[in-house]
């Protein structure tokens, strides 16, 4: 009993040691969590034998979908190539559809058998050839966009032939597309000439063109320019799903020349007048009339009377005559709007602009009219309205030109040509209102340049 109890005593006191060891081992850890890493120990409780589970096997019958269905669909839905082409110099039809992997002898066949896709064949470098194939080259659609900035009825659109797959086969049509009309604002400093700085700028030369012929009056642009001159101008662009196709006019122009600043802006006018430039006053920038129908032309019969060549008598002759081969351009010699565009006895194919007033200006003999010309269109100062031809009674190609007023015949090569009218009071607040956009973006061009700051140029 002493030993068994002298060994119990013994054992406690191990224990007792052993506990105060734990102890302090549990503090000198819990020191080391504050300046150092702790790492907690853990058990996991061992998972059940998987064996000792019970288990139920289970079968089902999955039914397959139709696939049949999907594979036609997958069919109809055959992948589509679309590419694009630039005509390049040397081109011909079969080169243009080679590169854009058209492998389609039935196309090439059809192209030149087929009168409505003749276009096709009229190639102009630049031009734009768009096609759709499936994956072995067969055609599905083509476009060749021959005519990018076209007049049609007063707009500017986009011509091009069209060739189609349909189920009865290939049709081919020409086709007119609307195009996308901006303003664009622009401002350049003269260092050797007008051309010079618009081609910096950026400009397109029409639009240097046509700044040159509204200022003609103010400013001599091949001796009067100054280096150092700057110009501010706002003008149209168009263009087709993001592609610059063509300028439009200038729609607001400031050009100082030696430091005088000179101004115009165009005003389409009220209803029933033609549209046309005017400096920011409201003054009109253009002569009342044009000497001459013509450009370059002599005069072969004048206002007298003579003995008519083919009705063999002598009768008034109530207009000048002015010689010029077949074709050449006829311009009307002021702002107005078309009275009467037909055929009209002796006269063949004649046009009658009545302008502002009581005048009126007749053009006859005329080969053909200007393309999509019509009674009550509006026609400015210059624009071709015809053609040079022998409709009529006429022995050769000439026009026949008469100047009216009140209805009267004149000697439009004596008579003292009208000024261009000023606009009274209700016309010149109508002119204000709508030109107001137009000489805000002068202004704020003005403030830029001041500020050296640029107007950025959209790339054309």
């Amino acid at each position: 009993m002493t030993r068994i109890a002298a060994a119990m005593r013994q054992t406690a006191s191990q224990l007792l040691r052993s506990a105060t060891f734990r102890k302090r081992a549990l503090i000198s850890a819990g020191a080391l969590g504050v300046f150092g890493a702790t790492v907690a120990i853990g058990t996991v409780p061992m998972a059940p034998d998987v064996s000792t589970l019970p288990t139920r096997q289970i079968v089902e019958s999955l039914t397959l979908p139709d696939f049949t269905q999907q594979v036609a669909i997958q069919e109809d839905a055959a992948p589509e190539f679309i590419r694009e082409e630039r005509v390049q110099r040397g081109d011909s039809v079969a080169t243009i559809l080679t590169r854009m992997g058209v492998d389609d002898n039935e196309l090439q066949q059809f192209l030149r058998a087929t009168p409505s896709a003749r276009s096709i064949f009229q190639l102009y470098p630049g031009r734009l050839f768009q096609a759709s194939t499936d994956a072995e080259g067969k055609i599905r659609w083509l476009r060749y966009i021959h005519t990018p900035g076209a007049e049609d009825k007063g707009k500017v659109v986009t011509q091009l032939l069209h060739v189609e797959r349909t189920p009865e086969g290939l049709v081919a049509r020409d086709m007119a597309i609307d195009t996308e009309r901006h303003e664009q604002a622009s401002t350049a400093e003269i260092r050797s000439s007008l051309f010079g700085a618009t081609d910096a700028a950026g400009i397109p030369d029409s639009i240097a063109t046509q700044m040159a012929e509204i200022l003609s009056s103010d400013i001599d642009f091949h001796k009067d320019l100054r280096r150092g001159d700057r110009f501010r101008v706002v003008y149209e662009t168009f263009t087709h799903e993001g592609t610059y196709v063509r300028s439009g006019k200038v729609l607001a122009l400031e050009f100082i020349n030696a430091g005088k600043p000179y101004e115009a802006v165009w005003y389409d006018g009220e209803a029933g007048q033609a549209g046309g430039y005017y400096d920011l006053s409201g003054k009109s920038m253009r002569k009342g009339f044009l000497r001459n129908p013509l450009e370059f032309t002599r005069v072969t019969s004048g206002f007298s009377l003579r003995f008519h060549p083919i009705l063999k008598t002598w009768r008034a002759h109530k207009g000048v005559d002015f010689g010029a081969p077949t074709g050449t351009p006829i311009r009307t010699t002021a702002d107005g709007v078309i009275d009467f565009i037909g055929v009209q006895n002796g006269y063949g194919n004649l046009v009658v602009v009545k302008h502002f007033g009581q005048y009126t200006t007749a053009y006859a003999h005329m080969s053909r009219f200007g393309e999509g010309l019509k009674k009550g269109d509006k026609v400015t100062q210059a624009q071709t309205i015809g053609y040079v031809g022998s409709t009529g009674y006429a022995t050769g190609p000439h026009l026949h030109y008469e100047f009216r007023i009140a209805g009267e015949q004149v000697d439009p090569m004596k008579v003292a040509l009208p000024e261009a009218p000023t606009l009274d009071a209700r016309g010149l607040a109508a002119f204000r209102k709508g030109t107001a956009n137009f000489e805000h973006q002068l202004s704020l061009m003005r403030q830029f340049d001041q500020n050296g700051m640029s107007v950025a140029t959209a790339a054309r």
